[in-house]
């Protein structure tokens, strides 16, 4: 299933997929350093070098994705709130390589059906920021993205 992103309000998105897991599993999978190195990579030819994940209330997030000639992408954040398997609040920031204003990101997991409904909702400073973000390929990284993490969850299975 295409994930379906939505703009709502003035300055927010909402990304929503169905993922045919349970929602522990898709937790997992959206919070262990282990698992997210193998699903949310960069762009094309930039490989994820380093990443830590701390899913619980204050825990920090740094994720950095590399390329050949050296350039690196970073991102950043703090776990504001995290109830598993079922919310989680943090912000976050991109670096490239000046780090980008917060944005903030409410992750949403429900039961549907024999599977998982993934919301998230994501909050940008201000509309040209987020609009930024959809030019910039944000729809289409999070797909290829959620096409890997499909693929992971049928796997691990």
């Amino acid at each position: 299933m295409l994930t379906q992103v939505t703009r709502e309000g003035a300055a927010s998105l909402v990304l929503t997929r169905r993922l045919e897991a349970t929602p522990a599993r898709v937790w997992d999978a959206l919070t262990r350093a282990s698992l997210l190195t193998r699903w949310m990579l960069g762009p094309p030819g930039w490989p994820m070098v380093r990443c830590q994940f701390a899913a619980k209330a204050g825990g920090l997030m740094h994720v950095e994705w590399s390329d050949r000639m050296g350039r690196t992408l970073t991102l950043t954040g703090e776990v504001i709130e995290a109830e598993p398997p079922w919310r989680m609040l943090h912000i976050e920031r991109l670096h490239l390589p000046e780090p980008s204003p917060e944005n903030v990101v409410e992750t949403l997991l429900a039961p549907d059906g024999t599977g998982t409904r993934l919301m998230l909702h994501m909050t940008f400073p201000d509309p040209a920021a987020r609009d930024e973000m959809l030019v910039g390929g944000l729809a289409e990284g999070m797909e290829e993205s959620f096409v890997r993490l499909e693929t992971l969850l049928a796997e691990d299975g």
